[in-house]
């Protein structure tokens, strides 16, 4: 069984939602410090799964700090602990170097034992959107040029 890349991005995306509206809610500051933790957690987690998540993450963060500085309840160490909790959703990542060393991967997209290789699984150079975009872009100017 696999979960499917799309399918798992929806349910991150209504995790956040679902968290930043927890957020708004909570009562106190513990149960806001709580939320937060969750979700720079989830942040992580759902951008290992799909890039596009950072369109929601570029909007809900700014909102969660101004919300705190608002309540006087933004510290440098809760932003270091919030860097941590995002940090730690990207821990999937450490998998894929050694599974491709260990050649252990049921699917494999490239060698990812070296720092280029896994720069290019993470930026999805090989297939991500942006190559796309670059193919229909040359191929719609060398229609043009004919």
């Amino acid at each position: 069984m696999v979960a499917e890349v799309f399918t798992l991005n929806n349910l991150f995306v209504g995790l956040l939602f679902f968290l930043t509206a927890s957020f708004h809610c909570a009562e106190n500051s513990r149960q806001r410090r709580k939320i937060m933790h969750w979700g720079a957690f989830c942040c992580g987690l759902g951008l290992c799964n799909q890039h596009t998540l950072v369109l929601y993450v570029l909007v809900i963060v700014p909102w969660v700090l101004s919300r705190l500085h608002a309540v006087k309840e933004l510290s440098f160490l809760g932003l270091v602990s919030l860097g941590f909790c995002f940090i730690a959703g990207f821990l999937p990542y450490i998998y894929l170097p050694i599974s491709s060393y260990l050649s252990t991967a049921r699917w494999s997209w490239g060698d990812q034992t070296t720092l280029s290789g896994l720069l290019t699984h993470l930026l999805r150079a090989e297939y991500g959107t942006f190559s796309l975009a670059k193919a229909e872009t040359s191929v719609s100017l060398n229609r043009m040029l004919q």
